[in-house]
């Protein structure tokens, strides 16, 4: 349950946020806390000890603070920080109740002992304190204040310009990248950010629905086209984080925009996955592995085909039979908690730390690919730890991730953590300050457009992440200027240090 105001509180042409009411806040966040509690109390893998289902509990507490506290602040930017620190819950805090006590290494079960578990669960909720607390007191250095702001307020014809070139292009980009029919090359990073500025384009068309006060047929089938389309291109890839991707944005902006939380959107979002997951993998085995070329309808065809045994499977009757393994297997891609308990077992005991060296790849992020064809890959270090422990053999092709704070772990142990969050809670801070501003626009579009990524992306390394971070956030400023009428908000247009903007899709019926 979630607190909820009138859509009349947010007032798209004020730009004012509803007026907080903290006691009833408190109270869903206590609720909220207790349903957790009691829900994970009676649905158990199996049967877990009291004293890592009360860390377990803490966990999800502590990780909840930052979104109450976004509802009590009636803070005006999108909440993505609050969701990544909720994320820590879902794939530390969760797993506890919905997987057994094992790992899976090279096809085996290796059972854990409930003391590790323990033990990981504490070194988690330090490190997600880490994050929080060096977050909020980096948003008051003077440094992060006054840090240059990017609202980049788009010009209301150039916008419309921007909207049809990035839909048409960037979609035909990715559609021929899903085909295989587009050698990326050198200029990979390139390709990938014009097919990117769907999602840009996605999240401009969100809010025109979403904080206009009349209601625009047009702009509605154009968004939720949008989002169509994307999902099926998406499909085609074998890739489900490709398909959701633009259904999270959509979420994002509608919970921002109406701060009621689209309980609707969120259960679509999670029959979809639980259907879908484990149809990628005949999917894969069909169009990456097989011998036949398929085209765009016949890769539609066969998801259509495998969707309909996944569903069928999860139905009651064949849920008695076994189909409830699928609902657990599909859960297990977001277990990082096991893993950081093996992890944590055998570091360094067995494994000696790494001391710095999966994140060499900073080093050298900065340097373009098209001046150095031959740098390594972000997710080469990723890769090497999952064969170190055991994850995966040598020249595997799936990446397993153990996530990036049992990384910081396995490189400088628990004081790694706790620089590692540190420094990402600081980072945080200051792309919120530049990007989400309350009156950002294109500024706001970007910032949603890279870092929704982070949502799931805390299960990769952090060079995959943070690696490229800066410049994505660059390049896609730079597209966006010529549309802009300036960097921030007033600049070439005297009038709006008066006004708010508030631009629609007039054009749109």
């Amino acid at each position: 349950m979630t607190p909820t105001t009138s859509r009349s509180a947010w007032s798209a042409s004020s730009g004012t946020a509803p007026k907080p009411r903290n006691a009833p806040i408190l109270l869903f966040y206590l609720l909220a806390v207790g349903l957790y509690a009691l829900l994970f109390t009676f649905w158990q893998a199996e049967p877990v000890p009291l004293n890592v289902h009360l860390l377990a509990i803490l966990l999800t507490a502590t990780a909840l603070v930052p979104l109450f506290r976004w509802y009590a602040t009636g803070r005006e930017e999108v909440p993505i920080f609050e969701l990544i620190v909720l994320s820590y819950a879902a794939q530390f805090s969760m797993p506890i109740y919905t997987q057994p006590n094992r790992i899976i290494i090279f096809s085996q079960p290796l059972y854990l002992e409930w003391g590790q578990i323990a033990q990981a669960l504490l070194y988690v909720e330090a490190g997600v304190l880490t994050l929080i607390i060096s977050y909020y007191l980096a948003r008051r250095l003077p440094f992060v204040r006054h840090a240059p702001r990017l609202d980049l307020p788009l010009h209301p014809e150039r916008r419309r310009a921007y909207l049809l070139i990035a839909l048409l292009g960037g979609g035909l980009v990715n559609l021929l990248q899903a085909m295989n029919l587009l050698d990326i090359g050198i200029l990979g990073a390139i390709i990938g950010l014009a097919g990117r500025q769907v999602n840009v384009a996605l999240i401009l068309l969100a809010y025109d629905v979403y904080r206009s006060r009349e209601r625009r047929l047009g702009a509605h089938l154009l968004l939720y086209g949008t989002v169509l389309a994307s999902f099926i291109i998406g499909l085609t890839t074998g890739l489900l984080e490709n398909a959701l991707i633009p259904m999270a944005l959509l979420l994002a902006v509608r919970w921002q925009a109406t701060r009621r939380f689209p309980w609707l959107l969120v259960t679509l979002g999670v029959a979809l996955y639980l259907v879908l997951n484990p149809a990628k993998f005949g999917y894969r085995e069909l169009v990456w592995y097989g011998r036949e070329t398929y085209s765009f309808s016949e890769r539609v065809g066969l998801w259509r085909g495998l969707v309909a045994d996944s569903t069928a499977e999860l139905l009651p009757a064949e849920t008695q039979r076994g189909g409830g393994d699928n609902v657990q297997f599909a859960l297990a891609r977001f277990d990082l908690v096991h893993k950081f308990a093996y992890v944590q077992e055998i570091t360094p005991a067995i494994k000696p730390y790494y001391y710095g060296g999966t994140y060499s790849y900073f080093l050298y992020a900065w340097i373009p690919r098209l001046l150095w064809p031959a740098k390594p890959s972000a997710a080469q270090a990723n890769e090497q730890v999952d064969v170190d422990y055991r994850l995966k053999a040598p020249g595997q092709g799936s990446t397993i991730g153990i996530g990036q704070l049992p990384e910081a772990y396995v490189n400088f142990g628990l004081l790694g953590i706790i620089l590692v969050m540190s420094i990402q809670g600081f980072v945080f801070a200051l792309l919120d300050s530049s990007l989400n501003g309350p009156r950002s626009e294109g500024g706001r579009a970007i910032y949603l457009s890279v870092m929704v990524y982070f949502l799931n992306g805390i299960g990769s390394s952090a060079a995959i992440l943070f690696g490229a971070l800066f410049q994505q956030i660059l390049a896609n400023a730079v597209i966006l200027r010529p549309f802009a009428t300036g960097w921030q908000v007033g600049d070439g247009d005297r009038s709006a240090r008066k006004r708010p903007r508030s631009y629609h899709l007039n054009k749109i019926k």
